[in-house]
């Protein structure tokens, strides 16, 4: 069979499902949904070497992750190169595992091409923990683009997305369910433009959510929203993630908002205040984020609010003495209700809005 007669059956197969690593599901069975996780990674695109001087870093930037240099990967976690690559299949099931037991029903993994994405791995921990996975298409910020990337038109780039959304992955038939995380770094690059270009037409032919990784300044989500509007995009169905480390004057988070996309906060859980691959900007606390979000409730957002921890490195895993995949549905939703949010609320945040964003029409 061919692709464009592959391409015609699947989008029949597609319309009022979710597109998971093992198929069509119905969005009913998603369950409690977190937005923006990596199951699986390779980071090593964003270490931080601690300095030709820094002779006790140096040492722990290259030792492998364990109790005796934890409390040093937490404050420096891009630092340290074991830290940053999470391959470990069984490790993933297992970390799967406890956010089931939590009440967990589906991970949004957007771990996209050049940091190590893994469909047949991803269907293996899904089938294997019970958890539904949603994996991701499209390109990672620019230093992870391949080598040949400067010379590919933006059409070509989009017809490799619609394939993995619509056929599948290379020839594994594993379909992604969003676009995304597609990469920006600040200054915003003409690649990296070029990529978020692709994936808008990918998205306007799919039909399939797309979910943005912004630079690193506050204006960066407001831009890259209007660039997807002249596009053509779907705003009603675009993520802006990292908005918690984003963005942090609450006038242009109301900006961002009334753009009708959806906010999305995603780092619960990580409280290192000061990255060291981005030392201009900050962490919140979870408190801190928690109060955002109650802001863009009393704001009328409600229902454009997600939720992820963006799990990117093995200190944040529970095996390594972190929170892992379930901090949300275990420790959050409880902290969230003691702050006043009811469980309506956080049922419209975890369930309601992402069966809303992942559901083809």
């Amino acid at each position: 069979m061919g692709i464009q007669a592959q391409k015609s059956m699947s989008n029949n197969d597609i319309s009022g499902k979710v597109l998971t690593v093992l198929g069509p599901t119905d969005p009913a069975d998603l369950g409690l949904t977190i937005t923006h996780e990596h199951l699986l990674i390779d980071l090593s695109v964003v270490f931080v070497d601690p300095g030709p001087d820094n002779e006790r870093g140096r040492r722990l930037a290259a030792e492998p992750v364990g109790i005796d240099n934890l409390g040093w990967i937490r404050v420096n976690w891009s630092s340290n190169r074991d830290n940053l690559v999470q391959t470990d299949v069984d490790l993933a099931i297992r970390e799967a595992g406890h956010f089931k037991t939590a009440g967990g029903g589906t991970l949004v993994d957007v771990t996209s091409i050049g940091i190590d994405r893994n469909p047949t791995a991803l269907a293996e921990i899904s089938r294997a923990s019970g958890v539904n996975v949603v994996m991701g298409a499209g390109y990672y910020i620019g230093p992870a683009h391949p080598d040949d990337f400067s010379s590919r038109s933006a059409d070509s780039i989009a017809e490799e997305i619609v394939k993995d959304v619509e056929v599948g992955v290379g020839d594994t038939g594993i379909r992604s369910g969003i676009i995304g995380e597609i990469g920006c770094s600040w200054p915003w690059t003409d690649n990296e433009k070029k990529s978020v270009a692709a994936a808008v037409a990918a998205q306007r032919e799919t039909g399939a959510p797309l979910l943005i990784h912004p630079g690193r300044i506050q204006t960066a989500p407001i831009e890259i929203v209007d660039f997807i509007d002249r596009e053509g995009g779907d705003l009603s169905r675009t993520v802006m993630s990292h908005v918690d480390i984003r963005v942090y004057d609450r006038e242009i988070l109301r900006e961002l908002a009334a753009t009708g996309i959806y906010i999305e906060y995603d780092t619960f859980g990580l409280e290192s205040p000061f990255p060291p691959h981005a030392p201009d900007t900050y962490m919140p606390s979870d408190y801190q984020r928690i109060e955002q979000v109650i802001g863009l409730i009393d704001d009328g957002y409600l229902e454009r609010i997600v939720l992820a921890h963006d799990n990117c490195t093995k200190h944040r895993l529970r095996e390594f003495g972190g929170h892992g995949f379930d901090h949300i549905p275990s420790t959050i939703t409880g902290w969230m209700n003691r702050q006043g949010v009811t469980q309506e609320q956080i049922d419209t945040i975890l369930i309601e809005n992402p069966k809303r964003i992942l559901t083809f029409a």
